[in-house]
């Protein structure tokens, strides 16, 4: 192909991938999009960018590439929509093209139609038409590009080190700056720490140009290991950090991932069979999917990690017959997968252990073995042949577009996005509980209680949603239920600080005075992080038991522990100026 003709090409996939995806760019925002963009403080001003990189527990997770974009775009187009979307789908088209370069600089056949596949498959839709899955959008650019500048870096330096037609001796040529290996080598590494800043699932980029080398010439020499290195070191750190983070911060720990080693192995093999029926066969996606019973003394548990290993042995052994190819497609394909098999905790399988968004890089890695090892199996067939895979090839594009057009309706706004997870995943009690608690925010209490009423049946152990029905009935003035649900919380986790305070504010306002001052100190004690809202509830119990004194301390510590704090300085006022009267006090109400 010309120049003329490439660059024709790669505009009209970027128009047809922008196409496909119009519902997304007409959608707003969903689910934690809240924290991680509309309600998120780090994105306000240069302090904020400052503590983005600063801080790792300033955000959910310490991606600040990620808040970084977020907090340019929110100068550019503050809070609206349509920006963000955009720039999630341009990044997505983006690493479709990149995929098509390296393809073709691999040397590969089929190149183009292994990008529209990547551009076009369903199971991106998560990724792309989820504001806070910029993680993934944004990293696989920046990985691809690390990728670009590590061939870069081989070619100039076995350029750098070519002999000269007359001269057999190895000798360095003469090259610009800008054209040296060591430039090409920092800007790959550079690249790789960014893509890492994004989301550490980039930290297996070293593992793939391992594999790619393995490929192209069936052997790994010392010279291929040694630069990657460093490549491996600073992926391997971050991705550490962000293991730690996810364990103490994120909280993904608990008996949800008591599954032991055995369990972890059965996990990977039943994800990695997971993910490969999608790709091949991408019907009933969903947001969210059901969480299955992992038991690794079930024998047939181990049916999906069997049929995996035996699939890379028998590649392994018939490599000489076959080729390399299948061996290297499958290293890369379950590499790619490795941070979401299962053997590292992520909080969202608290949930589910799959979600279409971690295999965003999978597909990528899916489309390009597809499609180049079905192009190179083709071509010597004939013209007619290849006329007919052509043929059916823009077919089945053309029907994966369709399909994701279709699936990124359903982001269009939260209430969309739920109703269609219960169509497809009616057992989700976490989505349950996320469209009963959206409800409430939205006024509409009557129709949430069925909700959290349903989450509860299939999880009785669901705190948010015992907290959320207490809300309701609290403001329903039903406040011995609300106490009943609180109470039933607190049996559940006896040490969380935001049941104990709202325990404590439905007793107080139900008189049942004793048990308000037990749970509110009880938050104290464990070191609530609202301890002004604790101080706060606190004295108003105490007050109304007539321990004015008391009281007056607990209001002038709740102010010292956020001088902004309204409801405490009121009642601290009230409290000074009618020390023997009860007066009207302001306890916070129960919530989330």
């Amino acid at each position: 192909m010309t120049k003329r003709v490439l660059l024709g090409a790669g505009i009209a996939l970027v128009l047809a991938v922008v196409a496909a995806y119009v519902p997304a760019l007409k959608s707003g925002f969903v689910w934690n999009d809240d924290t991680y963009l509309t309600e998120n403080r780090t994105l306000d001003g240069f302090e904020g960018l400052r503590l983005i990189w600063t801080e790792p527990k300033a955000n959910e997770q310490y991606y600040p590439m990620v808040f970084s974009s977020f907090w340019v775009e929110k100068r550019l187009w503050s809070l609206r929509p349509f920006g963000y979307h955009l720039v999630n789908v341009l990044l997505h088209a983006g690493s479709a093209l990149l995929l098509w370069w390296l393809l073709v600089r691999l040397g590969l056949p089929g190149a183009p139609f292994a990008a529209a596949l990547f551009a076009f498959h369903p199971l991106n839709v998560e990724s792309v038409a989820w504001i806070t899955e910029r993680k993934n959008t944004l990293s696989l650019l920046l990985s691809l590009l690390s990728m670009h500048a590590w061939y870069s870096f081989q070619g100039a330096r076995a350029r750098a080190f070519e002999p000269k037609k007359k001269n057999r001796r190895a000798v360095r040529t003469a090259e610009p700056w800008w054209r040296r290996p060591a430039v090409f080598y920092a800007l790959s590494l550079a690249c790789l720490v960014l893509a890492l800043f994004a989301k550490t699932t980039a930290c297996v980029v070293p593992a793939v140009l391992l594999v790619l080398a393995w490929w192209r010439k069936g052997r790994v020499e010392p010279r291929d290991v040694r630069p990657l290195l460093p490549l491996f070191a600073v992926g391997a750190a971050l991705a550490l950090e962000t293991a730690w983070l996810e364990r103490t911060m994120v909280q993904a720990a608990g008996r949800e991932w008591e599954i032991g080693a055995a369990g972890r192995f059965v996990l990977a093999g039943q994800t990695s069979l997971f993910y490969a029926s999608k790709l091949f066969f991408p019907a009933k996606l969903a947001f969210f999917y059901e969480r299955w019973t992992v038991d690794p003394r079930d024998l047939r548990q181990w049916l999906g990690t069997a049929c995996v290993l035996g699939l890379v042995a028998a590649s392994w052994f018939l490599r000489r017959r076959i080729g390399r190819g299948p061996l290297a497609s499958l290293l890369l394909f379950l590499g790619v997968l490795v941070p979401a098999m299962g053997f590292f905790n992520v909080y969202a399988m608290r949930y589910s252990w799959v979600a279409d968004h971690f295999a965003y890089q999978a597909v990528a890695v899916f489309a390009a073995c597809v499609a180049c090892g079905a192009a190179t199996w083709i071509a010597p067939l004939g013209i007619a042949p290849r006329r007919s895979a052509v043929v059916l090839s823009v077919a089945a594009l053309a029907a994966l577009a369709w399909r994701t057009n279709a699936e990124s309706r359903s982001f269009h706004d939260e209430e969309s996005l739920w109703r269609e997870t219960l169509e497809r995943t009616p057992s989700c009690f976490m989505c349950e509980t996320n469209y009963g608690n959206w409800l409430m925010e939205k006024g509409r209490d009557t129709e949430a209680v069925p909700h959290l009423e349903k989450s509860l049946i299939l999880k009785p152990d669901n705190v948010p949603a015992l907290l959320n029905l207490a809300r309701i009935a609290d403001q329903g003035g039903r406040l011995d239920a609300a106490v009943s649900h609180l109470q039933a919380a607190l049996r559940i986790a006896p040490q969380d600080t935001t049941v104990l305070i709202n325990l404590g504010t439905a007793s107080t306002k139900a008189g049942r005075l004793d048990e308000a001052v037990t749970s509110y100190e009880e938050a104290l004690r464990l070191g609530s992080p609202e301890g002004q809202v604790a101080q706060n509830g606190l004295g108003v119990a105490l007050m109304r038991r007539g321990q004015v004194a008391d009281a007056i301390e607990h209001f002038r510590e709740a102010l010292r522990l956020d001088p902004s704090y309204a409801y405490a300085r009121a009642n601290l006022e009230r409290a000074l100026s009618a020390p023997r009267g009860l007066g009207p006090l302001a306890p916070r109400p129960p919530g989330r």
